[in-house]
C-alpha cells in the first residue's frame, strides 16, 4: 500500500517519464529535473536556461526538489492555488504544462500501476494523494 511519500513520487516519476527524463537528449535530462521546474528565486540564486527553468547539479537534487513541489502543490501551499478538496490530477498535470488529454492518459495510466490502484482517473481529487492507504486486518478469532 502506498503512503503519501510514495504517492508524491509516484506522480513526479509519472512527468518524468512523460518528459523523457531517461532519454539523454531530452530537455527534462539535460536539466536533471524531471518536471522541467522553473525558478523563480531572485535572479542568480539558481542556474536556469533560456526559458527560465531550472539546471540541478544532479539528477537526485532534481528529483528532491520536483518531490518538495509537488507536495506543496498537492497540499495547497503554492503560488499555484491548486485545492486538495476541489482540485484534481488533471489541474496539477496543466501546472506542469501536461494539458493535452493523451498526455493525461498516459500520466493516469503510469499511476495506475506504479500505485497498484485502478481506480484512479484525471478527476482524481489531489486529496488522495495525501492519504496513506491502509490495510485492515481481518479478525480470524
Amino acid at each position: 500500500m502506498a503512503n503519501k511519500e510514495a504517492k508524491c513520487e509516484a506522480i513526479v516519476d509519472a512527468v518524468g517519464h512523460l518528459n523523457g527524463i531517461h532519454d539523454p537528449e531530452s530537455d527534462a535530462y539535460q536539466l536533471k529535473s524531471p518536471l522541467k521546474l522553473r525558478s523563480f528565486a531572485r535572479v542568480g540564486k539558481h542556474e536556469v536556461d533560456t526559458e527560465g527553468r531550472r539546471i540541478f547539479p544532479s539528477m537526485l537534487s532534481g528529483y528532491k526538489a520536483s518531490c518538495f513541489d509537488v507536495s506543496l502543490k498537492l497540499s495547497g501551499n503554492s503560488r499555484a492555488g491548486l485545492k486538495p478538496d476541489i482540485d484534481t490530477l488533471a489541474s496539477l498535470l496543466r501546472v506542469y504544462g501536461i494539458t493535452e488529454l493523451l498526455a493525461h492518459k498516459k500520466c493516469v495510466n503510469f499511476l495506475r500501476k506504479s500505485l497498484k490502484n485502478p481506480d484512479i482517473s484525471a478527476d482524481t481529487k489531489l486529496s488522495y494523494f495525501l492519504q496513506s492507504d491502509t490495510v485492515q486486518l481481518m479478525d480470524k478469532g
